[in-house]
């Protein structure tokens, strides 16, 4: 099965998720100090949602970034093959 994204999406997608995780690092990480040292229950479940939100979308990005070119190398080398026989 074909992929439904190319090469150039996967990257781009990637890009954008590293962004919004790094700005969830830099956005949350003031107040989630606050947060967290806090006995407030809620609020410290709000904290850890936002610490997992941005832990994957930057694990996610760096992922997609890493396979984009990775796949950018295949297709490169099976449209050399193709060419070339």
């Amino acid at each position: 099965m074909p992929p439904r994204l190319t090469t150039r999406q996967i990257l781009i997608t990637g890009i954008v998720l590293a962004a919004i995780g790094a700005a969830l690092a830099l956005v949350t990480n003031g107040w989630l100090t606050v947060i967290l040292q806090s006995a407030d229950v809620p609020n410290a479940i709000a904290g850890s949602i936002a610490i997992i939100v941005r832990e994957i979308c930057m694990t996610l990005g760096l992922v997609l970034i890493g396979v984009s070119l990775l796949a950018r190398i295949v297709e490169s080398t099976a449209q050399g093959d193709e060419n070339g026989n």
